[in-house]
């Protein structure tokens, strides 16, 4: 009888989750449901407890840093994103108790991504620091007067990301934007100056400066 009994429980409870519509909330009763009949003590309603994710965004100058997308995504399938106000702070709602991964980027910026266990406290604070994703600097003669359409190339090891190539302009600057951090050779050249070739870490949103010599 007791059987039965229970066989009569669990169809009324199937019965309930497939007529909830929506799929996170059937979700949730089946995780429920589960731990009951599973006998687990673990309460499967603090998945799907809300935490206020804060934070600040800044520069390695510690400067806030304005309009950064903030993703954050759950192994179980969710994410939520918002941006970086004007101060360079966000918030957002997210569900604790899981892995999520923060992913933070921003046109000009390096993306920069961490994953970490996120319990259930009211708020969450999840600050970051991201430097640009390109290098800048200048190139200049032996005497220090700044070179034109000097030409630099950037190729990753193993070239597995390919080659940047820019060129500097009147007042000698460049601008090469990398696709990561990393080892690169990096090759300088003019006609009727040596060609200087270095490999090197090379860490976006800092500043080379070269010199080329007659030949």
């Amino acid at each position: 009888m007791k059987i039965k009994q229970l066989f009569i429980v669990f169809l009324g409870a199937c019965l309930l989750c497939s007529s909830l519509t929506g799929t996170a909330q059937a979700s949730k009763w089946g995780d429920i449901l589960g731990s009951i009949f599973s006998g687990s003590d673990s309460g499967s309603s603090e998945n799907y407890h809300p935490v206020s994710a804060v934070g600040k965004v800044v520069d390695k100058e510690q400067i806030p840093i304005p309009g950064i997308k903030i993703t954050v995504e759950s192994d179980k399938g969710g994410s939520w994103s918002t941006h970086t106000d004007a101060n360079g702070n966000f918030r957002l709602t997210v569900l604790g108790a899981q892995d999520l991964t923060f992913i933070y980027s921003g046109e000009g910026w390096r993306t920069k991504r961490w994953k970490g266990y996120v319990g259930t406290p009211k708020e969450f604070v999840a600050n970051e620091q991201l430097h640009h994703d390109y290098i800048t600097g200048k190139v200049t003669d032996r005497n220090d007067n700044p070179m034109h359409w000097v030409k630099l190339t950037f190729e990753a090891d193993g070239g597995t990301k390919g080659v940047v190539t820019v060129y500097t302009d009147e007042k000698g600057d460049y601008k090469a934007t990398l696709p990561i951090d990393g080892y690169y050779w990096m090759t300088v050249s003019q006609d009727g100056y040596k060609t200087y070739r270095q490999h090197d870490y090379v860490l976006t949103g800092r500043v080379w400066n070269f010199t080329l010599y007659e030949q």
